[in-house]
C-alpha cells in the first residue's frame, strides 16, 4: 500500500482544491472521508489511501476541466441494518425493519384485505401534483427496492488487510422480501388502514365534530391525500349555499321539484358518512331516469363524481340487453371486490337498459359488510362497504321490486326535437366543478352545520330501508328548508321500472271490478288478462305450460299483499296451489300480535291502518310527541264493547276473557 507524507496543510489544499471539482470527484472525496472516518485507528496509513483516491480521481480531470457544480441536496441519513444469517434471525431482521419503516405513514397494514398497501400515486407532469390511485398492494419484487427508502440492508464483511468488519451494501433478495411481508411481525408493528378519503369529511368523534388529518390519522385508520380540496368557506351561509346549489343545477331538465330534491341529496350523501354511526351505514342507490337520450343523466351524476374524486368515472352498465330478464351477476361480484381492495368510494353505472334484475346488486346496496372469495385464491376477504352506488337509464328500463325500494330516483324529462341545439350559460359545468370543488364542499359544510347548530333534529319522513339515511339526510335538508328526500316517488313505475308491481296492480283492480269479495280460481284470472286490452303480462305465452307455471307462481308471491288498497287472499293455503281459491277484497285485515307472541304483548299491532285490540285508556292528559311537538289527548272516561270492534268469540279465540277487556277498558 502506497503512503502519502504530507502536512495537515498540503492535506486541506488538496480537498479544497478536489471539492470544487465536477460532482464525481466530489462524490469520491465523499467516499474518502466516509472510509477514513470508520476506520480512524488506521491513522496514517489510512489517510495515504484516502489522497491516493483523490489524486487518482485527479488524473481523469484536468485543472482547466474542472467546472463547479450545483450542490445536490443532501441524502437523509438512513439506518445500515445487517440482514439475517448465521447468529441473526429473519424475526429480529423483521423487527428492525419494521422500526424503520412504521412511522414514515407511507407503507401500511390493511387488515381487511390481509395485505400489506401502500397508497398508490402518479406524478402528473403537467401540474407536478401527485394524483392518488388507491390501494396498492407491496408486491415482494417492489418491495425490495421500497424499503431501501429508509434503510440501507446488507452484510458484515470482514478486511483481513486492516483487520475489522467493513458493512457492504446489499439488496435483500426476493424470497427474503416474501417471508417479511407475510410476516406477523410486521404487520402488527405497521400502521393499520381501513379506508382513503378523498375530501376533508366532517366526522363525529368522541362527542365533537371535526376532520381527517390530511395524510395518516390513525384516529380513523385513514389517509386523505395532502393535494386534497379543502373547505375554503366553513362559515357559508345556509342562504349562499342553496343558491350556489341551485347554480348548479339550474340548467337540468328536472321533471319536478322531488327530483331536484333528491338530486340534491345524492350530491349530499357522501359527505354525511362521518356523521353517521358508522363509515359503513348504508344510503340509497340514486337512479337517474330520463325519457330519452342526450338529457344530461349520466352528466348530472358526474356533479357527484367530480365533487368527491376530482373525476367523473363511469362503469359499465348491469344490465345492458334489452331482452333479458337477469343480469351477469359474476362480472359484478368481480367488480365489487375489485372496487374494495382498491378502497373506492363511489360507483356509477351508466346506460343501463333492458331489466335490472341482480341479487348481488340488490343485496350489497343494503349490506355493512362485503364478503367474497379473492379472485385466483382461495382467501374470502370482508370488507366494511362504504361504497354509495348509483345507476342511469332511460324510460322503459325494467327492475325489481327490491330494486325499487332501495332507490331514490331523479327524473330528466327533455321536450324539445334536436338535443344538441340546446344553449348554456354555463357550457362547461364539469370544468367549473372541477375549479370550484372547495367552495362547492363549504356549502355542503354550510348544510351540515346548520343544522347541528339548529338540534340536529331527525327528518320527519321515514325510509325503512335506510333509516339513519333518512334521519340525518333528511333531517339536514328539511332544516335547510328542502323537501325531505324521503317522500314516496309514485309516478317513476308509470314510466318504467318495477314492471311486475305495476302488472299486478292492474290485475288487482280489474280482479276486483269484476269479482269483488268473490272466491275465484286462476283459470278465471287468466280469462280475464286475456281479454284485456293493455297488454297485461304481455311476456307470459298462456299457450305455454312454462308460462303458465311462472304466472301462477307470480300471483302466489303477492297473496297477502295490498295494492290499489285491495287485498288478495288465499281460501286454503294447506292445497295444491292450482287448485286454491283466490278472492280480490277491501276488507281490512285484523292483526292480533298477542296470538303470534302470548301474554308478551298484551295489546294488538295496529300497523297499516287495520284496527287491533285498542291500547289501555288513557287516564289522565298525555303528552305525545311523536314529532318533536306535543298534543293533549283527553281522557277516556268508557269503552263499550261496540268500542272494542271485536266479537267475544274473537276475544276468546285470541286468549282474552270478554268480560276482563270489558272491565280493563272502562276503569278510570
Amino acid at each position: 500500500m502506497p503512503r502519502f507524507d504530507i502536512t495537515k496543510k498540503e492535506r486541506d489544499i488538496l480537498y479544497k482544491k478536489f471539492s470544487a471539482m465536477r460532482g464525481v470527484v466530489a462524490s469520491e472525496i465523499e467516499k474518502g472521508h466516509k472510509f477514513y472516518n470508520n476506520a480512524p485507528e488506521i491513522g496514517e496509513r489510512n489517510e495515504g489511501l484516502y489522497f491516493s483516491q483523490l489524486l487518482k480521481t485527479q488524473i481523469k480531470f484536468k485543472d482547466s476541466e474542472a467546472k463547479p457544480k450545483k450542490p445536490k441536496i443532501p441524502e437523509v441519513k438512513r439506518e445500515e441494518i445487517i440482514m439475517p444469517g448465521d447468529g441473526k434471525l429473519i424475526s429480529v431482521f423483521a423487527k428492525e425493519v419494521a422500526e424503520e419503516i412504521k412511522d414514515n405513514n407511507e407503507i401500511f397494514f390493511r387488515h381487511s384485505s390481509r395485505e400489506i398497501v401502500e397508497i398508490g400515486k402518479i406524478k402528473d407532469h403537467k401540474t407536478n401534483e401527485n394524483i392518488y390511485t388507491g390501494f396498492m398492494e407491496i408486491k415482494p419484487n417492489r418491495f425490495i427496492t421500497l424499503i431501501e427508502k429508509y434503510l440501507v440492508p446488507g452484510h458484515e464483511i470482514w478486511n483481513d488487510t486492516y483487520k475489522y468488519y467493513q458493512f457492504k451494501k446489499k439488496s435483500i433478495g426476493s424470497q427474503l422480501s416474501t417471508t417479511l411481508l407475510t410476516s406477523e411481525i410486521l404487520q402488527q408493528e405497521l400502521p393499520q388502514i381501513n379506508r382513503i378519503f378523498t375530501i376533508p369529511l366532517p366526522i363525529k368523534h368522541e362527542g365533537k365534530l371535526t376532520f381527517p388529518k390530511r395524510g395518516y390519522d390513525e384516529r380513523f385508520n385513514s389517509w386523505l391525500p395532502y393535494n386534497a380540496p379543502e373547505i375554503s368557506n366553513p362559515n357559508m351561509s345556509v342562504e349562499e349555499a342553496k343558491k350556489l346549489l341551485a347554480k348548479i343545477h339550474k340548467e337540468f331538465c328536472f321533471c319536478d321539484k322531488q327530483d331536484y330534491t333528491n338530486a340534491i341529496a345524492a350530491l349530499l350523501t357522501p359527505f354525511l358518512r362521518g356523521l353517521f354511526p358508522t363509515f359503513s351505514t348504508r344510503t340509497p342507490i340514486s337512479f337517474y331516469l330520463a325519457n330519452r337520450e342526450r338529457a344530461g343523466k349520466d352528466y348530472l351524476a358526474g356533479v357527484v363524481g367530480i365533487t368527491y374524486e376530482g373525476y367523473d368515472i363511469e362503469e359499465s352498465p348491469i344490465s345492458n340487453s334489452e331482452n333479458s330478464r337477469s343480469n351477469n351477476t359474476e362480472e359484478l361480484r368481480k367488480k365489487l371486490l375489485a372496487a374494495m381492495i382498491n378502497g373506492r368510494k363511489r360507483l356509477h353505472f351508466a346506460n343501463n337498459k333492458g331489466y335490472i334484475n341482480n341479487a348481488v346488486f340488490e343485496a350489497v346496496t343494503t349490506a355493512e359488510k362485503y364478503s367474497d372469495r379473492q379472485l385466483g385464491k382461495n382467501d374470502i376477504l370482508t370488507f366494511d362497504n362504504e361504497i354509495d352506488y348509483s345507476l342511469s337509464g332511460n324510460v322503459g328500463v325494467g327492475f325489481t321490486p327490491d330494486f325499487a325500494n332501495r332507490s331514490r330516483f331523479i327524473r330528466l324529462h327533455l321536450d324539445i326535437e334536436d338535443a344538441n341545439a340546446r344553449s348554456f350559460d354555463n357550457p362547461n359545468l364539469h370544468k367549473w366543478i372541477s375549479e370550484n370543488r372547495e367552495i362547492i364542499l363549504s356549502a355542503l359544510y354550510a348544510l351540515v352545520r346548520n343544522w347541528m347548530e339548529k338540534g340536529e333534529k331527525k327528518g320527519s319522513v321515514n325510509f325503512a330501508s335506510f333509516p339513519v339515511w333518512a334521519e340525518i339526510c333528511g333531517g339536514i335538508m328539511e332544516e335547510a328548508g328542502y323537501d325531505s328526500p324521503c317522500s314516496p316517488d309514485k309516478e317513476t313505475l308509470a314510466l318504467g321500472g318495477d314492471s311486475e308491481t305495476q302488472d299486478m296492480k292492474q290485475l288487482f283492480e280489474i280482479c276486483f271490478q269484476r269479482y269483488p269479495n268473490q272466491w275465484i280460481k286462476k283459470s278465471d284470472i287468466k280469462s280475464l288478462i286475456m281479454k284485456d286490452d293493455n297488454n297485461l303480462f304481455g311476456y307470459f305465452d298462456f299457450d305455454k305450460k312454462g308460462d303458465q307455471t311462472k304466472f301462477g307462481n307470480k300471483v302466489s308471491r303477492f297473496i297477502g299483499r295490498v295494492l290499489s288498497d285491495i287485498r288478495l287472499m288465499v281460501k286454503d293455503s294447506s292445497i295444491r296451489t292450482t287448485r286454491q281459491e283466490l278472492k280480490f277484497t277491501k276488507e281490512q285485515h285484523k292483526t292480533d300480535k298477542s296470538v303470534i307472541f302470548g301474554d308478551e304483548v298484551t295489546t294488538s299491532y295496529k300497523g297499516n291502518g287495520y284496527p287491533g285490540l285498542p291500547h289501555l285508556p288513557i287516564d289522565t292528559f298525555e303528552k305525545i310527541n311523536s314529532k318533536g311537538g306535543s298534543v293533549e289527548v283527553p281522557k277516556v272516561t268508557k269503552v263499550t264493547k261496540k268500542d272494542v270492534g271485536f266479537t267475544d268469540k274473537e276475544l276468546e279465540k285470541a286468549g282474552y276473557n270478554p268480560e276482563d277487556v270489558k272491565n280493563m277498558m272502562n276503569k278510570k
